[in-house]
């Protein structure tokens, strides 16, 4: 009987170890699997502002899926890769922009993550050198393709204006 009792512990103990060993190794292998959409994240939207930056139109536009939605701050909504292009290339002929994000959230499940926070920008309207500064919020929904590339889905903006008092 003590015989039977002390395989049984031993298989218990057993289990156990590995049962906690797979979950160590689920656990590693999910966080493996966030770290690199993560970082994916933060490469679309610094490359995004990199684009803006420098007018780079072509590169800038294919950081959007096809089926893409740009909703401006004024609430417009522009639907599809060539329609967004077609907003940032008008930006990019009119101002000179020099953004920076604060993200404040970011998540990912399956093929979908967004980035949510906070930007600010420096404005120079290239037809008489006025200067703004503008600052709001952003969310960015990107969607991963069939080929594992990410792609922006959807992209929101608002703008703060200072308070009066």
């Amino acid at each position: 009987m003590v015989h039977r009792t002390f395989v049984i512990a031993v298989c218990f103990i057993i289990a156990s170890a590995v049962s906690s060993s797979i979950t160590q190794r689920s656990s590693r292998a999910a966080q493996g699997k966030q770290k690199p959409v993560a970082d994916e994240i933060v490469r679309l939207r610094t490359e995004w502002a990199k684009n803006l930056q420098s007018k780079q139109i072509d590169p800038l536009a294919a950081l959007y899926a096809p089926d893409a939605v740009y909703l401006q701050p004024s609430g417009a909504r522009v639907s599809g890769r060539h329609a967004i292009r077609e907003v940032c290339k008008k930006i990019m002929d009119n101002f000179t922009s020099e953004i920076t994000f604060q993200s404040l959230a970011s998540d990912h499940s399956g093929d979908l993550a967004y980035d949510s926070g906070e930007y600010r920008e420096s404005l120079v309207k290239l037809s008489d050198k006025t200067e703004a500064q503008v600052q709001g919020n952003y969310v960015m929904i990107f969607k991963r393709q069939a080929d594992g590339t990410w792609l922006i889905a959807e992209q929101v903006w608002t703008l703060v204006t200072p308070s009066s008092e």
